[in-house]
């Protein structure tokens, strides 16, 4: 029998009702979602990812960039092209702490100066300047600004402070807007089903919670009440980065138990999104040592695994039963498969939402003012950096 692949159809109508024509799953540069997005930082790529001397190309909110780390360690993010002739600057090769243009050899610092043009006039390369966006590191990611002005404070949210190790996760591309992943991770109730096959949630699976959630100065806070009366709190940073305690991956076997995690859904375009994701593994001692051990493990069997992506495809075309999929990355597997094929957009006018979906339903609420008062040319909200007194608890 021939199977033949399906993909999700993609579906256009972006998000209504409560958006009265504001589009809220955009973030293209000029629109009241790109404006409002271009107000924060944004997790890019793994600092392991990119040594001294290397230049990579990133796509971010619907515009290109060279990324690239200078010999002293300093990463940078500028401009795709080459204000000569439009070459991508990515092509070219780091000296010290600037990139030169394979093109014609054209050189900027890490100001987006230019320093050097090998066959032009002396006094011309003072005369150009190259856009760069002001680049930071924490937690192993590479973060970048692209908004107006001075950015905001940076570190703009808090991490654990006790014992432990930092630990970074694979980057994911998911094949849809970023908005379906940040809204997944206001739902506590999908995880009891979703997450069913493989028992990686069984302990939050015991009962389903009454969710309820309110706006901050920085975002959002999120409560999971069991009925018990026991609370979990979820944060959800403003615009789009989520801190929750998880279970540990599938592949780990438990080891390094639940962990806290900083989960960042970076959009790449309207239809694509990146998830980087960095954990802070309360283990010390030769239960750390335990842990690099178990985790060395879990990445050579990632490694060895289909690429997660192909387990989604094969879900998608009825090749893979859900139920069946067995792999190290599986909550990421099932998360992707359900979130993505909502498909690429989804069509939140068809949706009927529930009472478990109150963190989703506030946060759309949110959006939609945000963006009005922008489109409207009214001042919009001012967002604080979050406090470090304010975290995630596992509630059970």
């Amino acid at each position: 029998m021939t199977i033949i692949e399906r993909r999700p159809p993609s579906r256009q109508q972006a998000t209504k009702p409560e958006a009265a024509g504001i589009d809220i799953a955009t973030t293209r540069p000029g629109t009241p979602g790109g404006i409002f997005m271009r107000q924060f930082w944004h997790a890019l790529y793994r600092s392991q990812d990119l040594p001294a001397g290397q230049a990579k190309p990133i796509r971010i909110m619907s515009e290109d960039f060279a990324l690239f780390r200078g010999h002293s360690g300093q990463a940078q993010v500028v401009d795709y092209h080459c204000p000569h002739r439009g070459a991508p600057l990515h092509l070219g090769w780091i000296e010290e702490d600037s990139i030169r243009c394979v093109y014609h050899g054209w050189k900027f610092d890490c100001s987006g100066q230019c320093v050097d043009q090998p066959a032009e006039e002396a006094g011309f390369a003072r005369k150009v300047q190259l856009r760069t966006y002001p680049t930071r590191e924490y937690l192993g990611l590479i973060f970048g600004y692209f908004g107006p002005g001075e950015p905001p404070p940076f570190p703009h949210f808090p991490h654990r402070t006790t014992e432990g190790l930092i630990q970074v996760w694979n980057v994911e591309r998911v094949p849809c807007n970023y908005l379906q992943s940040f809204e997944n991770s206001m739902d506590e109730v999908h995880v009891a089903f979703a997450h069913q096959p493989g028992g990686s949630h069984a302990k939050l699976s015991a009962d389903l919670p009454i969710i309820t959630a309110e706006e901050t100065d920085w975002g959002m806070l999120r409560y999971g009440t069991r009925k018990s009366g026991k609370v979990r709190h979820t944060l959800h940073y403003a615009p789009n980065l989520t801190r929750v305690i998880v279970p540990p991956l599938a592949g780990m076997d438990g080891v390094g138990g639940w962990t806290e995690i900083y989960f960042s859904f970076t959009p790449v375009d309207d239809e694509n999104h990146l998830w980087l994701i960095t954990s802070h593994v309360a283990v010390t001692g030769k239960d750390a040592d335990a842990y690099r051990a178990k985790r060395a493990e879990y990445d050579r069997a990632v490694a060895a695994a289909p690429p997660v992506m192909d387990v989604v495809r094969d879900i998608w075309s009825g090749k893979l039963r859900f139920a069946d999929v067995v792999h190290p990355d599986l909550a990421i597997v099932q998360d992707i498969a359900v979130q993505a094929g909502q498909g690429r957009i989804e069509d939140r006018e068809a949706e009927r939402l529930g009472r478990s979906d109150a963190g989703i339903i506030l946060w759309r609420k949110i959006l939609t003012r945000e963006f009005r008062a922008i489109a409207e040319g009214r001042r919009a909200k001012r967002w604080t950096t979050p406090p470090a007194d304010v975290a995630p608890t596992l509630g059970f």
